[in-house]
């Protein structure tokens, strides 16, 4: 889900509402002391308020919180919104200084106006004995802002920590790939040539699906895995967009190969349509955010439960799509601190490892799973990509969806493409201050 915004204004709102581990104990990094009820400001808070979003996972997150209640004798009202709901509740939070919530939950596409807006506290500040938490991986810098060149990066200030860890993992049918002996692909040539097999056999509807609804988290993946980019040097701070380049074509091209061995109107299928697709056997194969493997394993739902074979992408490029939770500012002290102790516990490896087995999508490196999804998200660990985090990217993705949609519809060529996405894109930063 790099992923790397705002004006405190009426006007944010409506830009952002369209789209250890318990009392003092470390989460794996921070300081090790536990505070006493006289040492500790947060020891006499009972109930803190945490929002959540509905998710796949959300029956997963809930076991977590029913875990710490038990734990701690500490009541989580857990405030439940829709995805676009979620991110306009706090963001009025933020910007009112309601103190609704103690801690947020933030999608990776909002983390970059979250941070910096300032609407969650570095965590520094949370705890001034904090340090990243051994084991807890990092997403190519998802909970860490560098607040002069306005990006994430793995050197930034932690600002959030990661509590679900969705990224691309490359999923297959194994009975297919057996019978027609096919090996798990590691470039998209060979993707393309199993799929290719698959549909002249007879043997898959589908040689491969994609979704096209909202294009652009998927096409990151195969962009940066020609060496592509959106932008010359954001790490340095140069916006320069360099997204109309051979790279960009390559990866275009390949893109609209996969296309063609799919559905029909891949530029109609979101997420639930492509997950559908494959649940119902109509599909070899696909690029899906790890959480989708529950749905595939559903025997009541999925006519290819115990047949899907899960891997780390071909050419190693997958793109995080992950959650983060943070303590927003202005709590008062004792608040804060209650916040922080139930972030400390949910990331904790301990509570981790439950995540795991409750069907949650791992945060840690050192955990111990069966689910061979997991085993995928962990051994992409250091190739994982960020997605797109930028302060602007509500304006990013509806200018790249719309561009990438038309391109997967045939309506546009390979060339135009490339040149809209550098137009469109160099107008968004432009507008947003990046680029003079």
């Amino acid at each position: 889900m790099k992923s790397k915004h705002t004006t405190v204004a009426a006007t944010a709102v409506a830009t952002i509402a369209l789209a250890g581990l318990l009392a003092g104990c470390s989460s794996g990094g921070g300081s090790t002391a536990s505070p006493t009820a006289s040492t500790d400001p947060g020891a006499n808070v009972k109930e803190i308020t945490v929002a959540a979003a509905q998710a796949p996972w959300l029956p997963s997150y809930q076991k977590v919180v029913a875990d710490y209640e038990a734990k701690t004798g500490v009541k989580v009202d857990l405030k439940v919104f829709p995805f676009a709901g979620l991110q306009t509740q706090e963001a009025n939070a933020a910007q009112s200084g309601s103190n609704a919530f103690d801690v947020m939950l933030v999608n990776e596409q909002w983390v970059g106006q979250f941070y910096d807006s300032k609407w969650l506290q570095p965590l520094k500040q949370v705890d001034q004995g904090f340090t990243w938490p051994s084991g807890v991986m990092r997403f190519d810098g998802v909970g860490q802002w560098d607040s002069k060149l306005r990006t994430t990066t793995d050197s930034g200030e932690p600002y959030a920590l990661p509590i679900n860890g969705n990224i691309h993992v490359f999923m297959y049918r194994t009975d297919l790939y057996s019978k027609l002996g096919l090996k798990a692909p590691t470039t998209w040539d060979q993707v393309i040539a199993n799929g290719q097999k698959a549909k002249d056999s007879g043997d898959a509807t589908n040689g491969y699906v994609l979704r096209g609804v909202t294009p652009t988290y998927d096409f990151d993946s195969i962009l940066y895995s020609y060496g592509g980019k959106w932008f010359k040097n954001e790490g340095k701070g140069d916006w320069t967009p360099a997204i109309d380049s051979s790279a960009t074509r390559e990866a275009l091209t390949t893109w609209k190969k996969l296309a063609a061995l799919g559905p029909a109107s891949p530029q109609s299928l979101d997420q639930a349509g492509e997950t559908a697709v494959m649940q119902g056997g109509n599909a070899l194969q696909g690029a899906f955010v790890a959480a989708v493997a529950p749905s595939l394993e559903d025997q009541t739902a999925s006519s290819v439960a115990g047949k899907i074979g899960y891997t780390t992408m071909p050419v190693g490029t997958p793109v995080a799509g992950t959650w983060v939770v943070g303590v927003p500012s202005g709590l008062p002290k004792d608040r804060t601190s209650a916040a922080w102790k139930f972030m400390s516990f949910v990331t904790s490896k301990a509570e981790m490892q439950k995540w795991a087995g409750y069907g949650g999508i791992t945060t840690r490196t050192d955990i111990t799973t069966d689910r061979p999804e997991l085993k995928a998200v962990i051994d992409s660990n250091k190739t994982v990509r960020g997605g797109i985090r930028y302060t602007f990217a509500p304006q990013f993705l509806s200018t790249t969806d719309k561009i990438l949609n038309d391109f997967i519809a045939g309506n546009i060529t390979v060339d135009q493409a490339a040149k809209q996405l550098s137009d469109g894109v160099k107008k968004v930063v432009t507008d947003a201050g990046y680029l003079k």
